[in-house]
């Protein structure tokens, strides 16, 4: 487990699947994870299973759930997938499910925490993720942690009956370093 100021990064459970049932088809987060349809029960706990069971060297891919320091409670997901050694990257991902948790810190404590293993941990180079151009608050917290704009899709992603351009951000090692001096992840509470 890793331990951020916030936040715990832990592996996924079966039992995360309670609390992401209660959240994930809210339109409000299904509109930045994709295609804003809903998803089932079993869905989800397949879907969480093999994710939960992926290994980052095998798969390319890590998991993890993000939980409260204080309470415990699994409160989204992060992971880096497409994780390419040669290359020395990885795509990034966060989802914070309850809308309640928002705007407390946690999203930018988690993120922090999974840089820094990839960083660290992973001994990766480069980490890039994508955005709907319009969520002004995910940027905000991507642009705090040292990610950096370094394009546009046009109109490329359906939404809300209408196209919208997706903004593609990277954070180098060094980026990490700058924005986040002194920025170490605990392993115990």
């Amino acid at each position: 487990m890793y331990y951020g100021d916030l936040v715990c990064l832990r592996a996924v459970e079966a039992s995360d699947v309670d609390n992401l049932i209660e959240y994930y088809n809210l339109l409000e987060l299904r509109r930045f994870l994709g295609v804003p349809l809903p998803v089932s029960r079993n869905y989800l706990e397949q879907w969480l299973a093999k994710r939960g069971d992926s290994d980052p060297w095998a798969d390319g891919l890590l998991e993890l759930s993000i939980t409260d320091k204080q309470t415990r409670e699994s409160i989204g997901l992060i992971h880096l997938e497409h994780i390419i050694k040669p290359h020395n990257r990885a795509e990034f991902g966060i989802s914070i499910h309850n809308p309640d948790h928002l705007s407390h810190g946690y999203g930018t404590d988690a993120i922090r925490v999974i840089l820094w293993v990839a960083f660290n941990i992973l001994g990766l180079h480069s980490i890039y993720l994508d955005t709907m151009a319009d969520n002004e608050r995910a940027i905000h917290v991507y642009e705090k942690v040292g990610f950096k704009r370094v394009g546009i899709l046009r109109e490329s992603e359906f939404l809300d009956g209408d196209f919208k351009e997706l903004l593609y951000m990277d954070i180098l090692r060094d980026d990490f370093a700058r924005a986040n001096p002194g920025f170490s992840v605990r392993t115990r509470p």
